[in-house]
């Protein structure tokens, strides 16, 4: 897996030795700044590579027996669909939780409740959570003290957990967490990527992207967070 991990598709995507050496070493998180020109980058990957099928049923039939399995008798709902691209595989949706327009692999499915946006691929493997962050709530001065606290709080319950991040060129940063323990319905230990995008109106606001992946599969869908972390449009203001 490590030797996997170093491969030039993970290069592309997140900027090369840095960001690699946080995903492989067991330190504790402190963001560094990086190179200028190392942001997420999805290289030669689209959205068609990770598409599960050709139309968006997925994403607005309320039939679907995945979608009524989590909308049924919840505060869920299906998101907005605004278009698609079947040539290019994406659907784009509106997420009406966090403000957010954001391009989803067609054949994938998206839930929002009052707060919180999540994408899924039908066997739920990769998840996906965007809400929004208020650091003054969360008592932390900036980013960077955010994932610092949220990474200390993990490896405190689950020892094993390797964690780094790092501040990108365009200020966003970026948390990575591996071997993160298996959940109820997961087969094995999970990388998660925290991506935060700070308010360029307010420095205490921001968007959180949390995106989960088994370990073994972590460098085929990496470019996918770049290609999500590229292909949305959030809507800001000064307080949220």
């Amino acid at each position: 897996m490590l030797n996997a991990l170093r491969s030039n598709v993970l290069w592309k995507i997140i900027g090369g030795a840095g960001i690699v050496g946080a995903l492989l070493l067991a330190t504790p998180v402190q963001a560094q700044p990086q190179p200028q020109g190392s942001g997420l980058d999805p290289g030669d990957s689209t959205f068609k590579l990770f598409a599960r099928s050709t139309d968006a049923k997925s994403l607005q039939d309320t039939a679907d027996r995945i979608n009524r399995e989590w909308t049924s008798a919840t505060a869920e709902t299906l998101v907005d669909l605004l278009s698609i691209s079947a040539a290019e595989g994406y659907g784009l949706i509106r997420s009406k939780a966090v403000s957010i327009d954001q391009k989803v692999p067609l054949g994938w499915h998206a839930i929002e409740d009052n707060e919180r946006l999540a994408i899924f691929n039908p066997d739920r493997s990769v998840r996906i959570i965007v809400w929004r962050v208020d650091l003054a709530y969360e008592g932390v001065p900036d980013l960077e003290k955010y994932m610092e606290i949220k990474a200390g709080g993990l490896r405190s319950r689950f020892p094993a957990i390797q964690a780094s991040s790092r501040t990108l060129p365009d200020g966003q940063v970026l948390g990575v967490f591996n071997n993160v323990p298996a959940r109820k319905g997961d087969r094995e230990p999970r990388a998660i990527l925290d991506l935060i995008t700070p308010n360029p109106q307010n420095p205490k606001r921001a968007v959180l992207m949390t995106f989960g992946t088994p370990m073994s599969k972590a460098q085929e869908f990496l470019p996918l967070l770049a290609l999500m972390a590229t292909g949305r449009t959030i809507t800001w203001k000064k307080d949220y």
